[in-house]
């Protein structure tokens, strides 16, 4: 039987640097590593000895299954579980409708307590304020793909334990706001999820800024002071992370990757890749590979 961890088309993965961000005071809730994987066809991870950290998998779409000290459990389209630290552990996606999951590790002094509370097969609403906590999350991922400075980890360490609290106190979070417009989600994120969704197309600020309501100098005042850069230089920042899982998780052709992050030009792109990375999208697949 086939069995893959990582490697999914349209996957998302990253594990966020934090030895780059000096020695600040440790949080009682970190995310270390987040990702989203759809549709992935024979996932499956097994951890005999655990992996040191607390992990949550949310399942937004079709099926699968963990085990942990040997106990099995079937997962379904809006349940989410949790695994401790140190429990023997596997999960993996049905072979006949294949799971869609949001995922992400976590550690600090909280962990254990959130673990408790989390702990076994729960189901967290696939109504109201859903797409909000996608919004949300996807924000914290698009930071973590594309930064690795101090203000930028401290946002995130402040930011992740709300994700959190939506899987724990899911009643709370559907009772604090509405499903459209809510004023919880901030404006970076919501942007971020629309970068995300058109990836492909040629966006301007204007478009943007239409889909969110606002005017171009609020957003950029806005972008400027939560992502500390501009909409559009986000906007390129994601592009440049996708060319990356690309280059790294799949086959397609430099042409047919560049098509897929918003560049008709194959020769343009490979020049606003090396300008970003500092290598050629050739050679960053090479070195990857190696």
């Amino acid at each position: 039987m086939l069995r893959i961890r990582k490697g999914f088309q349209g996957q998302r993965l990253t594990v966020y640097p934090f030895y780059t961000v000096g020695n600040r005071q440790r949080p009682a809730l970190r995310v270390q590593s987040m990702g989203a994987f759809p549709r992935a066809a024979h996932h499956y991870v097994e951890r005999p000895e655990g992996c040191g950290e607390y992990i949550l998998i949310w399942c937004t779409d079709g099926e699968g299954w963990y085990s942990l000290h040997g106990e099995k459990h079937t997962v379904s389209k809006s349940h989410f579980f949790m695994l401790p630290p140190d429990g023997a552990h596997a999960y993996g996606s049905s072979e006949d409708n294949p799971w869609s999951i949001y995922w992400f590790h976590f550690t600090g002094e909280d962990a254990p307590s959130a673990y408790e509370r989390g702990r076994g097969v729960q189901t967290f609403p696939m109504e109201g304020r859903i797409r909000d906590v996608s919004t949300l999350f996807d924000e914290l991922l698009s930071l973590m793909e594309g930064h690795a400075d101090e203000e930028t980890a401290a946002f995130i360490d402040f930011s992740f334990p709300r994700l959190l609290s939506a899987f724990l106190y899911p009643d709370i979070w559907q009772r604090n706001g509405s499903a459209n417009g809510s004023p919880n989600v901030s404006i970076v994120g919501k942007a971020a999820h629309f970068m995300e969704e058109h990836l492909s197309e040629k966006l301007s600020l204007a478009d943007i800024c239409s889909y969110l309501g606002y005017s171009e100098s609020y957003v950029t005042r806005i972008f400027s002071a939560e992502a500390g850069c501009g909409p559009m230089t986000y906007l390129q920042r994601l592009k440049v992370a996708r060319a990356c899982r690309l280059l790294a998780n799949t086959d397609l052709k430099i042409n047919q990757i560049a098509f897929m992050v918003g560049f008709d030009d194959p020769l343009y792109f490979s020049k606003f890749f090396a300008k970003a990375k500092g290598v050629s999208p050739k050679e960053y697949r090479k070195a990857r590979h190696a």
